[in-house]
């Protein structure tokens, strides 16, 4: 899903700002990365972390319709590339808060308890640091 350091600097931003309930800024460094990457296949994990973004945007303006139908999408995405997204971040924790959630209205407070864990190992490794 990721390659270089650029690419994972930029994605690490976006898990940092997410875990911080940054969503907007999450969403911008998202964004920058999905633009960098262009048009590769491997960039199609990245809808998920974007849409997650978006369900934060309509539970502020309370389109209940939209936030289930986000959920339903990023799962479905997630499956799609979930072998992709395992490489960076931990799934399981982001596929139970989607379960939970995938039938109910949820608050931003609720929202806020989802947080991204990353694969540090991982990114380390790629780059050729400890």
């Amino acid at each position: 899903m990721l390659s270089g350091k650029k690419e994972f600097e930029l994605f690490d931003k976006g898990v940092e700002a997410f875990n911080q309930n940054a969503y907007v800024d999450a969403h911008h460094a998202w964004e920058a990365l999905w633009k960098l990457i262009g048009h590769q296949p491997r960039r199609s994990g990245l809808k998920v972390f974007l849409q997650l973004t978006g369900i934060y945007q309509n539970i502020e303006l309370e389109k209940w319709d939209a936030v289930r139908y986000g959920i339903r999408i990023v799962n479905q995405r997630l499956l799609e590339n979930k072998a992709s997204i395992e490489q960076v971040v931990e799934v399981s924790s982001i596929e139970c808060f989607l379960k939970l959630y995938e039938d109910k209205t949820i608050s931003l407070k609720v929202f806020d308890e989802l947080k991204i864990e990353r694969k540090w190992g991982r990114v380390h490794k790629d780059l050729g640091t400890k």
